[in-house]
């Protein structure tokens, strides 16, 4: 379905604070982005709550809207969440996973090692997302689905921080390789493992980019 107006002028902003183009602490304003998107007043502060309800904004009275900074604390919370709930909807699909569904896994990561060797930050975040979000679109399990979905619009940011860091590209390919190969099995133990090891494999290399790199990543 084509998008509304206001889901391209949020994806538009969003995008712009994933890949750096809005800083942290940059104040927005009504007025700017409604005469920029040529949008009215109302529909840019649906966007803008959107983004805040998301932690990619922050509202303070009379000062207005800012990009939220990077946050270690924040990083530690979401990630620690994402390893329980997201291992175990891997789990859940994998344990149903049919061989049509593993060609589609194998297409996106042929996406993703494509995107890798030509250093397209931006197809592999599209190429990834889209692997990631299989194993919770397929869990069958609603609820878990709209918690994860929930989660997803939290870490788009972190998940670029991640992929500009250099030398791991293969690492992740390796990992989701594995992940695959659980499902082709149809072991969901396997696969919720492998899931595990990627995700906390990938909250440290973030941790250690922020602790690196402190003031740039405060929080």
């Amino acid at each position: 379905m084509p998008l509304s107006v206001r889901e391209r002028i949020y994806e538009a902003i969003r995008d712009e604070i994933t890949y750096g183009e809005l800083l942290p602490g940059e104040r927005l304003t009504e007025k700017e982005l409604s005469e920029k998107f040529q949008a009215s007043r109302s529909t840019i502060r649906e966007c803008l709550r959107q983004l805040e309800s998301e932690g990619l904004l922050t509202f303070e009275s009379h000062k207005g809207f800012r990009v939220s900074k990077l946050s270690t604390r924040q990083v530690e919370e979401i990630y620690d969440l994402r390893w329980l709930l997201e291992s175990y909807a891997t789990r859940l699909t994998a344990e149903k996973t049919t061989p049509a569904q593993v060609a589609h896994l194998e297409k996106l990561q042929e996406g993703c090692g494509k995107a890798a060797h030509k250093s397209d930050l931006k197809a592999w975040l599209k190429y990834n997302t889209a692997f990631h979000n299989f194993f919770y679109e397929n869990c069958g399990n609603d609820n878990l689905k709209l918690l994860l979905d929930t989660l997803k619009r939290r870490i788009y940011r972190y998940q670029y921080i991640i992929i500009q860091i250099p030398g791991h590209f293969e690492n992740y390919l390796a990992q989701h390789e594995k992940i695959i190969e659980a499902c082709r099995h149809n072991d969901g133990r396997a696969a919720e493992k492998q899931m595990q090891t990627h995700l906390r494999g990938i909250k440290k290399v973030l941790l250690e980019q922020f602790e690196k790199f402190p003031a740039m990543h405060p929080g």
